[in-house]
């Protein structure tokens, strides 16, 4: 008894290459959670994000991610300056006010 093999099925896929520079934005993003890298981490997100599209690497995730954690690293960079400008301001206030009724009262 012999057996006739047809055509085979659908062919096999090849996966598809991983974008190093989306591994390497996702990590500048998370290393630089509020910090400057963060901001490198968001660039770098962006522009994996078109490389996928163009080379039709796999990696959207890992682009997206850093996108999304850039932002998030940025806003938080900001907060942190901002609350510790204030924060220092208000650490010192009662000095200035201490100053100020010495200086003019």
């Amino acid at each position: 008894m012999t057996q006739e093999y047809g055509q085979p099925g659908a062919p096999a896929r090849m996966p598809r290459e991983m974008n190093g520079l989306a591994v390497a934005a996702f990590v500048l993003a998370i290393v630089g959670w509020c910090s400057p890298l963060g901001i490198l981490g968001l660039i770098l997100g962006y522009v994996a994000k078109g490389q996928i599209v163009r080379r039709n690497n796999s990696g959207e995730g890992l682009a997206r991610a850093a996108i999304i954690l850039g932002w998030i690293a940025i806003v938080a960079f900001i907060l942190l300056l901002v609350f510790g400008i204030v924060g220092g301001v208000f650490a010192n206030w009662d000095e200035w006010r201490q100053d100020w009724n010495e200086k003019y009262n």
